[in-house]
């Protein structure tokens, strides 16, 4: 199982490979094209739409902290296509159409971010026992949790000082939490122990009768 922390890298590697696949079907010139037997009917804007939504689900799953950035690179590059596809160079015509089809499959790529982000597959412990290093395997299964969570934050805008800070107030609470739970499971134990004790035994309890 991949750990955690290589799937932004897995990802960066889709995005570059989809992004090489879409330039080079998108730049080829007609004729060119053509020997290939490649052709786009009507099919063209669905091949727009699924093109951009790998690649914005690569490109924010693989640079998250620079989610914006990629979201206007994106947006500029399929004007740009458009552009150089009305040439005369390679003979492939502009269509406005195909640029608003690569917009949808950006939001479709973004909402697919988004819910990933949140469903990293995690590593379990190797053993659900004690070993040497468990504590190192649950830091690593917890990274990609860790760096969403913080993504988000920086997306809402807050600072990473003001995230860190408000992070370690809570681990703080939560220790705080915990410690006083325990005194409380604590004396809840000795006052079931006391009630225990003063409640009179069955067979050992004081008996009363008349003598003869």
């Amino acid at each position: 199982m991949l750990r955690a922390g290589s799937y932004p890298i897995l990802a960066r590697v889709a995005f570059l490979a989809a992004l090489a696949g879409a330039l080079l079907l998108a730049l080829l010139p007609e004729w060119l094209l053509q020997d290939l037997g490649v052709t786009f009917t009507h099919d063209g804007k669905l091949i727009h739409s699924v093109a951009f939504t790998v690649l914005a689900a690569s490109a924010i799953l693989g640079w998250r902290e620079h989610k914006a950035k990629l979201i206007v690179l994106l947006t500029f590059l399929g004007m740009a296509i458009e552009v150089v596809q009305g040439a005369q160079l390679i003979g492939r015509g502009p269509d406005v159409f195909d640029w608003v089809a690569d917009c949808v499959g950006m939001a479709c790529g973004i909402t697919i971010a988004s819910w990933t982000k949140w469903h990293w597959i995690t590593n379990p412990p190797k053993r659900p026992d004690e070993y040497p290093d468990r504590e190192i395997d649950c830091q690593e299964a917890m990274e990609a949790g860790f760096r969403a969570i913080v993504d988000c934050m920086l997306e809402a805008g807050w600072t990473r000082g003001e995230i860190m800070r408000s992070l370690r107030r809570l681990v703080a609470a939560d220790n705080m939490t915990q410690r006083e739970n325990a005194k409380v499971e604590a004396k809840l134990a000795i006052a079931r122990a006391m009630v225990s004790a003063s409640r009179p035994r069955q067979g050992h309890g004081p008996t009363s009768g008349v003598s003869t």
